[in-house]
């Protein structure tokens, strides 16, 4: 979750919700079996519709803009994806709360739409533990990383190292400037991908789509760069020489990359189809626009891969790569 804009207008409003799971709760759950019977409260069809497409999104958030549980899960139907993978939020610096045992509650009700990440914040004293307990009890995979801490951060490092162990994916939001995320993304990143090969980076937001070209304003002068696109970015580098980077295409920060100079973002798709992920990071409430003055963000980003790419690059993007990225 960021604080970004849509295509049509400006980003959202974080909730700081009340009356929050307790973030102990996890440490009374039975992990989750394969082959479990079904919980799933969803809306009477046990299977997804029927879609010329196979659909997962990568990036989704529960109480985004007070948006409950069933809205969530009426946003992934409406966007016509099979399953979402929800990413908690904790940040105790500033009160939000999306707990990752709210996520495992979501996935114990609806396993058919819910892939569970965990997020820990990294300034809790007993953040390793906690990671380790959210994977026994059914997470698969870390994020979405963000605190106010650069990326060189001893924490960082301990948190990955703790993720190696897992072998998991990790979801980082990437935000230069004084009041960002995870900052350094130029000077740190590529030393974290040759030390933790065994993580699956998948960056996001503002400074890690900025860096699809080779010219990259300052965060204080615009971290949503306008106009054509430079080739030799840092993205075209890493991710052509990583094999344990990937990209999430969410929210008004992947959507502008590709829109901004839509025949530089053909060429980059084609590039880059098996490490691209479809995501959406949308706060509407039904996957079609509803509640949200700029449309669904998901809904915008598809018709763009229609225009961008062919029917075989789409369906990695959309759903190949996240299913083998996760084992599915």
């Amino acid at each position: 979750m960021n604080r970004e804009r849509t295509p049509a207008s400006t980003r959202r409003q974080f909730l700081k919700t009340t009356g929050a799971a307790s973030t102990t709760a996890i440490f009374g759950l039975k992990p989750l079996t394969a082959g479990e019977p079904s919980t799933e409260k969803s809306s009477g069809d046990d299977k997804p519709a029927a879609r010329a497409r196979r659909i997962i999104d990568f990036h989704l958030h529960i109480k985004h803009l007070k948006r409950d549980l069933p809205t969530t899960i009426a946003h992934i139907e409406g966007l016509g994806c099979e399953k979402a993978v929800l990413l908690p939020l904790e940040d105790i610096a500033t009160g939000l709360f999306l707990t990752t045992d709210e996520v495992l509650e979501a996935h114990r009700q609806y396993p058919k739409r819910v892939i569970p990440f965990c997020q820990v914040d990294l300034r809790r004293d007993d953040f390793e533990r906690r990671i380790r307990a959210y994977a026994a009890g059914g997470c698969r995979g870390y994020g979405e990383q963000k605190q106010q801490m650069p990326l060189n951060d001893p924490r960082i490092t301990r948190m990955l190292e703790v993720i190696s162990e897992l072998g998991w994916a990790c979801t980082f939001h990437f935000q230069d400037g004084p009041k960002g995320f995870n900052q350094g993304i130029e000077q740190h990143l590529e030393p974290l991908l040759k030390r933790f090969r065994r993580v699956k980076f998948i960056g996001h937001a503002q400074s890690w789509w900025s860096h699809i070209s080779a010219e990259v304003p300052p965060p204080e002068v615009s971290l949503y760069p306008k106009g054509p696109v430079k080739p030799g970015g840092l993205l075209d580098r890493l991710l052509a020489d990583y094999e344990n980077i990937y990209a999430d295409l969410s929210a008004g920060s992947g959507y502008y990359a590709f829109a901004r100079d839509e025949e530089f973002a053909a060429s980059f798709v084609r590039r880059h189809r098996k490490k691209l992920l479809f995501a959406s990071d949308c706060p509407c409430h039904d996957g079609k626009g509803a509640n949200w003055k700029g449309g669904c963000i998901g809904r915008q980003t598809m018709a763009l891969l229609d225009r961008l790419a062919d029917a075989d690059t789409r369906a990695d993007i959309f759903y190949n790569n996240a299913a083998r990225l996760l084992g599915l």
